[in-house]
């Protein structure tokens, strides 16, 4: 499909859907995308053009549509596709060549620090979205047996790797993979965002937690994916995040589900891995555009000397960047990359 511009892509969506959070029906538009901008965004056609033409088709599948919009709710101020569907496993095979996972992130070291301040100890817990372990390896035979964590993940190597660590590692969706109740924390670290069906997963959150157990959740920051996309960074595109959260959306989705906001916290603003990440992304967003230097070297990359003909593009582009580091420096105080909650019952 070629691109049609907004316009002509606003033609190709349905009447607007409410709020998955508060089911208001007030919703803003922000911007579409037809299934050839998203494929884009994913797989450079230029650099595969079999397996680009294939993600198109299965985006067309999931969307049932030829084009997504990203929305927010007037009243919670919730972000979100529409057609709200997650990715599903042919997505993100066909999206990515490999699943990366952080060893380390500022929501580890702080729900760390909340275990810490209350002493925390306990002979169950479960994971959702556990990646290779690395949030798992800091927790356990310290304050949780090793015998006693669960770890969901879908990646067949990542659940390999966290059974040989000695944890009960399954790889299913926490919403119908069968668990037995009586978790005393539940933790999921930037995952939600790429969930739909949102009643569900709280509901089989509250479920699984114990009476007085804490789910720790973090989630990119909203307001941090606006600045970035106005700024002519990366679009935060869907099918693989789905939802923008604010603190108000998380106390209502919380709240439909017998369950409270007990602590929040936004990860603090670093204006240094701010650049580094705006000069990554600001290249990444012009590589998607066909003819354009960026464009060209991204088709390169799997050659000798590619990467380092990326990373020269990227920097070359670099001191013209400097304006949105100014308005990023301006606007820290709302812009930190996650937001963090700890949430019990109400």
């Amino acid at each position: 499909m070629k691109n049609q511009g907004m316009s002509g892509i606003r033609d190709l969506i349905g009447p607007s859907s409410s709020c998955p959070v508060c089911k208001s029906k007030e919703t803003g538009f922000i911007y579409a995308v037809s299934s050839e901008e998203a494929a884009q965004h994913f797989v450079i056609r230029e650099e595969n053009a079999e397996r680009h033409r294939r993600l198109v088709n299965h985006l067309e599948e999931l969307w049932h549509a030829t084009a997504c919009a990203v929305r927010r709710c007037s009243e919670c101020q919730f972000g979100f596709a529409d057609p709200y569907v997650a990715g599903d496993v042919t997505f993100y095979d066909l999206a990515y060549e490999r699943a990366t996972y952080g060893s380390d992130k500022w929501d580890y070291q702080r729900t760390i620090m909340a275990l810490e301040n209350n002493d925390f100890h306990s002979e169950r817990v479960l994971e959702v979205g556990a990646g290779f372990g690395h949030f798992l390896d800091k927790i356990a035979d310290k304050r949780v047996p090793r015998s006693g964590i669960t770890a969901l993940e879908f990646s067949s190597d990542a659940v390999e790797v966290l059974r040989e660590k000695g944890y009960r590692a399954i790889s299913g969706d926490v919403r119908r993979v069968e668990l037995s109740p009586g978790f005393d924390a539940i933790f999921l670290f930037q995952v939600v965002e790429h969930m739909d069906n949102l009643d569900l997963l709280f509901c089989r959150l509250s479920e699984l937690a114990t009476q007085k157990g804490r789910i720790f959740m973090s989630v990119p920051n909203g307001k941090k994916v606006d600045f970035q996309e106005s700024s002519g960074s990366l679009l935060d595109m869907p099918p693989n995040h789905i939802g923008r959260w604010s603190r108000s959306a998380l106390e209502i989705i919380a709240a439909a589900h017998g369950l409270e906001i007990k602590a929040f916290d936004v990860e603090p603003f670093s204006i240094p891995r701010f650049m580094r990440e705006d000069i990554g992304y600001s290249y990444l967003r012009r590589a998607q555009q066909r003819g354009t230097l960026s464009n060209w070297s991204r088709t390169k990359r799997s050659g000798r000397g590619g990467k380092l003909l990326g990373g020269a593009f990227a920097m070359a582009y670099a001191p013209l960047r400097a304006p949105v580091w100014l308005r990023a420096s301006a606007a820290s105080h709302e812009i930190g990359g996650a937001l963090w909650v700890e949430i019990t019952r109400s």
